[in-house]
């Protein structure tokens, strides 16, 4: 009498299919990161520039068409700004602070923030233009 059963159970496991699935994952995040805006709450129609330089700014003041400004993502008003900036910034006299400001807003918008940010508070100031390439 043969007891033994017929289907053997392989008890090894393939990787292969595993491996296909985190690659597939691995692009699709790839892809996914390349198509992030940097800017993604505000519009701003930036002025363009030949410079090149990258900035490492920790905080970014913008200011849209509407006249409105922003610290980081957070509405502010001029009097707000400098206590803020504090805040976060502290004393650091290396700190820098990027000004994105809409290019049809009036000069007397950037020139405040400036007076905030550099006179006021000691801060680096850092202009965010977009390259002439992107017109």
């Amino acid at each position: 009498m043969n007891l033994r059963p017929r289907n053997r159970v392989n008890p090894s496991f393939n990787m292969s299919s595993m491996t296909d699935l985190v690659f597939l994952l691995l692009i699709f995040f790839m892809i996914l990161t390349t198509l992030i805006k940097t800017n993604t709450v505000l519009n701003l129609n930036l002025p363009s520039s030949t410079s090149k330089e990258k900035s490492k700014a920790r905080v970014r003041v913008n200011i849209d068409a509407s006249y409105q400004m922003y610290l980081d993502r957070t509405p502010v008003t001029p009097e707000t700004l400098g206590p803020l900036l504090r805040q976060r910034l502290g004393d650091n006299p290396e700190a820098r602070v990027e000004v994105a400001v809409d290019e049809n807003v009036p000069h007397k918008f950037f020139v405040q923030v400036a007076d905030i940010v550099s006179v006021q508070n000691g801060y680096r100031m850092l202009l965010v233009t977009k390259p002439p390439s992107a017109r």
